[in-house]
């Protein structure tokens, strides 16, 4: 029987591949081209996912605070005495958050904002009721909001570890969540996981109001 081409190639070589490729479905077929390619993928999983995930997600910096926001609020939970998972699948299990939030996040924008902002932006000199027009600032403030959703649930009085955010992007956190209150279904809201925070405004423009003191404060 003949050999893979493959199976002649150094590991550090197959490490480059991994770390050159662009998605994970791409990933995900290499590891299924040869059995060197696949051990090479559970000996280097983390720094694989590490390098090939920038890649892929958009605002990946905001995206990483909303997975390590969810990894978080796991470990709150009360155990159940489960084992616990090998490294590869604790990072399986991450790459999965990362790309089911992507999905989430930049499929409300193309289902749900573009419609509307193509409306807006056809009626000439009126830029409506939606200034948000740049997808990377809307979807930044969407992980924002997915990321506050989560510490919210999981423990409000942990949402001062978002005081990074800057001024601009309370303004905008604010106008994302008016808009979605008025225009998003419940069941959207729901989907994109703040359906709950939405619900307690009062909560919401607490906290909002505490980060723009702090912003004057800080003067």
């Amino acid at each position: 029987m003949q050999s893979s081409p493959f199976s002649n190639l150094p590991p550090e070589v197959i490490l480059k591949i991994f770390q050159y490729v662009g998605d994970f479905a791409t990933v995900n077929a290499l590891v299924r081209t040869s059995s060197i390619f696949h051990c090479t993928w559970l000996m280097n999983a983390n720094s694989i996912a590490l390098t090939v995930l920038p890649k892929t997600i958009e605002c990946y910096d905001k995206a990483h605070r909303l997975v390590e926001a969810q990894k978080w609020a796991e470990e709150l939970k009360p155990t159940s005495g489960g084992r616990h998972r090998s490294h590869r699948e604790v990072v399986i299990v991450l790459v999965r958050r990362y790309l089911e939030n992507r999905r989430v996040v930049t499929g409300y924008y193309e289902s749900n904002i573009l419609p509307v902002l193509g409306r807006i932006v056809s009626k000439e000199g009126n830029r409506g009721p939606w200034p948000l027009l740049e997808r990377g600032r809307f979807l930044t403030t969407l992980y924002h909001l997915k990321t506050l959703a989560v510490i919210y649930e999981a423990d409000k009085a942990s949402s001062s570890t978002l005081s990074s955010i800057q001024k601009s992007e309370l303004i905008d956190i604010a106008e994302v969540a008016s808009w979605l209150r008025r225009m998003a279904p419940v069941q959207q809201r729901i989907e994109l996981g703040v359906n709950n925070l939405l619900a307690d405004s009062r909560w919401l423009q607490g906290w909002l109001d505490s980060r723009l003191t702090a912003f004057h404060t800080n003067k």
